[in-house]
Order: C-alpha cells, then sequence, then structure tokens
C-alpha cells in the first residue's frame, strides 16, 4: 500500500514542477521577441513618429548589468538623433532587451 502513496506523491510533485516551468520557458522566448518592439511601442506613446530611424536605434538592445537593465548607449544616441527627447530615448532603451 505504500507504493501507491509514494507514487502519488511523486506525480503531485512532478504536476508542481511542470505548473511552475512551463510558464517560465514560455515567457523567455515572449520576452525577447517584445523588447525591440518595446522600445518602438515607449517612443510611439510619447509622440515621436516611428520609423526607420527610431527603429534602427532600438535594435541596440539593452545591457544586462546583472543587478538589472542599462540601456545601449548607441540606442540613445541614435534616438536623440531622430528628434526624441533624451529621457523619453533613455527608458525606450531599457526597453530594448
Amino acid at each position: 500500500m505504500k507504493a501507491p502513496k509514494v507514487t502519488r506523491l511523486l506525480s503531485a510533485a512532478g504536476l508542481t514542477a511542470a505548473a511552475i516551468l512551463i510558464p517560465v520557458a514560455a515567457a523567455a522566448p515572449a520576452s525577447a521577441a517584445t523588447g525591440y518592439s518595446g522600445c518602438k511601442t515607449w517612443v510611439g506613446m510619447h509622440g515621436y513618429t516611428v520609423g526607420p530611424k527610431v527603429s534602427s536605434a532600438c535594435a541596440n538592445k539593452a545591457l544586462d548589468m546583472a543587478i538589472g537593465w542599462a540601456p545601449n548607449p548607441f540606442c540613445i544616441t541614435g534616438l536623440i538623433k531622430a528628434g526624441v527627447d533624451s529621457s523619453v530615448a533613455n527608458a525606450a532603451c531599457v526597453r530594448a532587451r
């Protein structure tokens, strides 16, 4: 009778692990895909036209600094050259992950 209890316990543990790991694994590609558009969306939400210059600047991904994300200087410079205010550029470039 002990075998069925152990089997149920292991099954429950496996289901719990799957419930935790599957959403994490599924979220990783989605977050990576939204970073570039997150930058462009941020710029657009602040009233700027999102054209080729903004797209090119946002393609410079944010820097993973292990304690958080830092905006890529090439992203900021590109957005400022495109006419975006520096505070908007800084916040947008952090979103370019």
